[in-house]
């Protein structure tokens, strides 16, 4: 390139440039790049036909062009320009925007084409100057290569240079050591260098040479040439060599041949580095490859890829793990294959599910298959399905693939167990509510009437207390058996605990749901069964209603079954009685219904508060956790306390109903406020009869993802030792799920010192009848501190409750009670007080 003059600098506004680039976001880019510099005459084209026939027709002062363009490449448009055939500047500024290229080849050809400049299309930030700089040189002439000539005779100078001047830029040196010294100052392009020289050889400076530069083009000229001579310089460095006298032609290509050589050998090194780079990239690829695949097959998922119909393909390993299959035998099927006919229901749906997630443009969705192994075995698996991001054309999906096959077996007996009694496989109360609830709707959509048929066994309580819970468990298991043998197919038979059971009756009558409960209170009259050496029988008292639409829900039918239950009761046992809106036999009955009703509606309302009471930890001297007690928000605002509510609830056995909802409400609160590091929940005596207690806690934790080690359950000691066999079962359920145990009002039964090491709690609370009085009897004192280290040398903790003043605190302390509870200690408050004060341990 040409050194700057002083001509004036154009405005970038007014220099005109073409862009001759077939890539539309190359031109864009260009474009981008040369805009904000204010270069707006910018024509661009996007071959070279259309590039010749704009510079027939307009004057440009700069072209930007690629190599490969349609039509012809830029090395030959750069030859028309430079010939001067066509009607534009020959000396037009040239550059070359290229995205790859070989660049010392790139280069040598561009100085042989005439290109001012090479610019890879990443390095587009420095255009604007080379720009400015080209547009400021005067007319392009081609740069010549540097010669140094080191020659003692004049004539063979001036024939070189009359023979090289015209390829060559020469400076000639008389003698070596001149000779040497330019080199060391210029390092020009090619040297001719004479091997007879006055006061430095030739050899002598070839030696000089190539220990300063190796890569240095040299040749040497001499009139006495050897074979031997010739071997040495070679050896020594040199590139050629010119036996003298020579002839033009011959200086000329040995000439044009050295001069190349560095350009041969820069090429040569440069395509051997990309050589070895691409090698070495693909043998990083290979190990990446191998390495992923080895990953891909120690996974325990198995991952694989469907095209658009379906069809397998890829696999990883872990598919003949799960299904038995070769994966060379699987690729190329369709998945629907590897499915049962039966199953054709279920893959039906699982291609709908896919055609809707392609549809909806959904990056993944996940889908549960049932798939047939090799041996015909069902595996449940559950396919987690991502789109392919190779296009935007949908074209494969990729499929993590896990066997569930276990889960969905546990999936199916908590299914059944939630929805069965354990004892007797009948279904049970939560069943049995909501089918209730489906009738009732069915009811108002079709018309029709359903019958409840409500019964207990009378006197049921005797073969308990008699003979036990485990003889009195068999006979419910055979009554149930035999109940099952005169139920219809479309109608239900449920176990709601205890010895009460309920049938609901499809699409019945009145008289038909009657001759029904006449033949059910028949089979149960009739069956007798052995106990030790007597014979028994039972009987059962039976209410029946109609589900006709006439009550506003479930629960009032259900309501309506229990009073007629409790007339054929109040009657005098093992009768039926049909449900009539006039029966008024019970005032007590009728209040007992409406508190329940009263209570359900509060719950519906969402006004079931709970209040806490803090138990503090005399070791650690902090208030360790807090008792959760459940108030009743009436509509007016007014809190309502348990002794209103909880009597009755007990008496019209509803208390399993507060108990669900107090466990809802207690971790619902955790959840909310996560300061109230852990409470205790009471349950009532009825609660571990219900079999739905701890599928109720399941499903409460599963929705609040509150840590189980939150919560303590409490039970009073009386409803502990009711059943002792099935507490120590609930009690290992709430353990395994993480949750901790208290037994309630501890010492108010005198068995309670039998039963206290076959009760697996963590806490027992002492019952505050023989605490309120601690500080006046001394009787009381004995008998506490004889509780606390019987529950201490048992590895529990003993809590007091209704320490109501500093006297009884401190007696407590000197017993080495674990925990207090009481007014003197704090009274029960909402969680927002709580919090507001600070006091959380």
């Amino acid at each position: 390139m040409l050194p700057n003059t002083n001509k004036t600098i154009p405005e970038t506004s007014s220099i005109s440039v073409l862009i001759v680039n077939n890539d539309l976001s190359a031109q864009q880019k260009i474009k981008d790049c040369l805009l904000p510099f204010g270069y707006s005459q910018l024509t661009l084209v996007d071959n070279a036909k259309k590039a010749l026939r704009f510079l027939r027709n307009q004057a440009v002062d700069l072209i930007i062009v690629d190599v490969d363009i349609p039509d012809l490449d830029g090395w030959r448009l750069s030859r028309l320009i430079r010939c001067g055939i066509l009607n534009c500047r020959s000396d037009l500024p040239i550059v070359i925007v290229a995205r790859t290229w070989c660049e010392r080849i790139a280069e040598v050809t561009a100085r042989e084409y005439g290109i001012n400049y090479l610019l890879p299309l990443n390095h587009l930030s420095k255009l604007p100057a080379i720009i400015t700089q080209l547009t400021q040189e005067a007319s392009y002439a081609p740069p010549k290569p540097r010669l140094l000539v080191v020659e003692d005779s004049p004539d063979t100078s001036d024939l070189i240079e009359r023979v090289l001047s015209s390829a060559f830029d020469i400076e000639v040196a008389d003698d070596g050591a001149m000779g040497l010294k330019a080199w060391q100052e210029r390092r020009h392009d090619l040297v001719l260098l004479d091997v007879m020289l006055p006061n430095l050889s030739g050899r002598d400076i070839l030696i000089e040479i190539q220990n300063t530069d190796a890569n240095q083009p040299v040749v040497i000229m001499t009139a006495h040439t050897t074979i031997d001579q010739a071997e040495e310089l070679m050896l020594l460095g040199a590139v050629d060599f010119l036996p003298k006298p020579f002839r033009a032609e011959q200086l000329r290509k040995v000439c044009d041949i050295a001069i190349h050589r560095e350009d041969y050998l820069v090429s040569n090194a440069q395509f051997a580095a990309r050589v070895k780079s691409l090698e070495e990239r693909e043998e990083e690829f290979r190990n990446l490859y191998e390495n992923h695949h080895q990953l891909l097959d120690d996974l325990q998922s198995v991952v694989m890829e469907l095209d658009e119909n379906l069809s397998i393909c890829f696999l990883n390993r872990t598919w003949e793990t799960l299904m038995g299959y070769p994966i060379e035998d699987s690729i190329g099927r369709p998945i629907e294959d590897f499915t049962s006919s039966e199953d054709a229901h279920q893959f039906a749906i699982f291609k709908e599910k896919i055609t809707a997630a392609i549809h909806e443009q959904k990056s993944s969705a996940e889908i549960e298959l049932c798939l047939r192994d090799i041996n015909h075995q069902k595996i449940w698996t559950q396919l987690k399905i991502s789109r392919s991001t190779r296009s935007e054309q949908f074209s494969t999906l990729t499929i993590c693939l896990d066997d569930i096959t276990e889960r969905r077996k546990s999936q199916e007996q908590l299914k059944y167990l939630a929805m069965h009694d354990s004892l007797t496989g009948l279904y049970n109360r939560h069943y049995f509510e909501s089918t209730l609830e489906q009738l009732s709707k069915d009811v108002a959509r079709s018309k029709r009437q359903h019958g409840l048929v409500y019964l207990d066994l009378d006197h049921f309580k005797v073969i308990n207390d008699t003979f036990g819970h485990q003889k009195g468990d068999e006979v419910l298991r055979e009554m149930s058996t035999m109940l099952s043998r005169r139920v219809r197919k479309p109608d239900i038979l449920c176990r709601l605990g205890g010895d009460e059971f309920a049938v609901l009756l499809r699409n019945v009558t009145a008289q038909a749901a009657q001759d029904f409960a006449r033949e059910i209170q028949k089979t149960i009259g009739e069956f007798s069964f052995q106990l030790q050496e007597q014979r028994i029988n039972l009987g059962c008292s039976i209410g029946v209603t109609l589900i006709d639409g006439s009550a506003h829900s479930a629960e009032e039918h259900f309501m309506r079954a229990d009073i007629a239950l409790y007339v054929a009761k109040g009657r005098g046992r093992n009768l039926i009685h049909l449900y009539d809106a006039q029966d008024n036999e019970s005032d007590e009955l009728r209040m007992r219904i409406n508190i329940s009703q009263k209570i359900r509606k509060a719950i519906s309302e969402d006004r079931m508060v709970l209040y806490f009471q803090p138990i503090y930890d005399v070791n650690q001297d902090k208030i360790s956790y807090y008792e959760s007690l459940i108030r009743l928000r009436d509509p007016n605002g007014a809190i309502i306390g348990p002794a209103e509510f909880i009597p009755a609830l007990e008496a019209a056995g509803e208390m399993h109903l507060l108990d669900r909802w107090i466990i809802k409400l207690a971790t619902r609160t955790l959840k909310e406020h996560p300061e109230l590091n852990h409470i205790a929940i009471n349950l009532s005596a009825q609660a571990f009869k219900d079999e739905t207690l701890v599928p109720t806690i399941l499903e409460s934790l599963k929705n609040t993802g509150v840590n189980p080690n939150r919560i303590t359950f409490e039970l009073t000691e009386s409803a502990s030792l009711f059943n002792l066999n099935i507490t120590q079962r609930v009690i290992a359920e709430l353990h395994r799920l993480g949750c901790s145990f208290s037994v309630d009002d501890f010492g108010s039964g005198f068995s309670s010192f039998a039963y206290l090491k076959d009760l697996p709690a963590d806490y027992i609370k002492l019952d505050g009848s023989f605490i309120q009085n601690l500080h006046k009897d001394t009787i009381d004192q004995a008998l506490v501190k004889a509780m606390i280290q019987v529950i201490q040398a048992l590895g529990k903790k003993a809590v007091a409750e209704y320490v109501e003043n500093e006297e009884i605190l401190e007696i407590l302390k000197s017993m080495g009670i674990d925990f207090v509870q009481g007014y003197h200690i704090g009274h029960p408050i909402p969680v927002e007080k709580i919090l507001a004060k600070k006091t959380l341990g």
